[in-house]
């Protein structure tokens, strides 16, 4: 439900849903919505647990996404595959300004 309002959001600039259990699969669905959001320019998602699946997925919409400089993806078990995806990505994102991958045994 909330991934989908996101779609549609075009006034929200900060969001915070930090704590809230998302794990792997809301980590997806978020990363989905991502890609078709212009507004949100900062994003935090600390101790959701969104595992190396989830950290893939933000990764990859992060290549497509223009609008986001802000991104707190602490403490969610991204692991090696999620910390991989995510350094690749930053070679070529030109908008993220701000990242804390802390605690993620990366």
């Amino acid at each position: 439900m909330l991934a989908e309002t996101l779609r549609l959001n075009i006034t929200l600039t900060s969001l915070n849903l930090s704590d809230n259990g998302l794990e792997e699969g809301g980590g997806r669905a978020l990363a989905k919505t991502l890609r078709l959001n212009i507004t949100l320019t900062s994003l935090d998602l600390g101790g959701n647990d969104l595992g190396e699946g989830g950290g893939r997925a933000l990764a990859e919409t992060l290549r497509l996404n223009t609008t986001l400089t802000s991104l707190d993806l602490s403490i969610n078990n991204l692991g090696e595959g999620g910390g991989r995806a995510l350094a690749k990505t930053l070679r070529l994102d030109t908008t993220l300004t701000s990242l804390d991958l802390s605690d993620n045994g990366i």
